[in-house]
């Protein structure tokens, strides 16, 4: 299956999901043939009441430091919508895979773990609460997770 419409998922959709997406973003924006593929990405939460907060301050520094601007990220729950717009789910630990089988079963076979996916153990762990260097290591285990998604990606639309 080819991954166009691509939608990242954790708890709050403050930290780890809004920077998978805005990295993701990134990358695809960088490589001229995989931004001509239309490749959109988006991220959301699992948490209730999240809607409309900001990313983490955390976050958007970190993302800074890369070079990418998180200053308007809002934050989304998880919905229908996102689900059944989505070609792929990848989630960033097991109990957000086990909630959206939960809440949304047609969307079981597309909701992944990244790490899993990617061919690597363990899952990507939450910063909240932890200062700048969990989120500047988070940042980086997902550069290199997203690194490996984006060759995945390549596989599929580039010959």
């Amino acid at each position: 299956m080819k991954y166009k419409k691509i939608l990242f998922v954790c708890s709050g959709n403050q930290c780890r999901s809004p920077m998978a997406e805005a990295i993701f973003r990134d990358m695809v924006a960088k490589d001229s043939e995989l931004r001509s593929v239309g490749i959109d990405v988006k991220s959301a939460g699992t948490l209730i009441g999240i809607d409309g907060k900001s990313a983490t301050n955390e976050a958007i520094t970190v993302m800074h430091e890369h070079g990418i601007d998180l200053r308007q990220h809002k934050a989304k729950h998880i919905n229908l919508e996102l689900v059944t717009w989505a070609d792929i789910t990848l989630v960033m630990e097991p109990k957000h895979e086990f909630y959206i089988a939960e809440l949304f079963t047609s969307a079981t076979k597309k909701v992944h773990l990244l790490t899993q996916f990617v061919g690597e153990q363990g899952y990507v762990a939450d910063p909240i609460g932890l200062g700048l260097d969990a989120y500047r290591q988070c940042a980086d285990h997902l550069i290199v997770l997203l690194t490996l998604f984006k060759k995945h990606i390549q596989q599929q639309y580039i010959p």
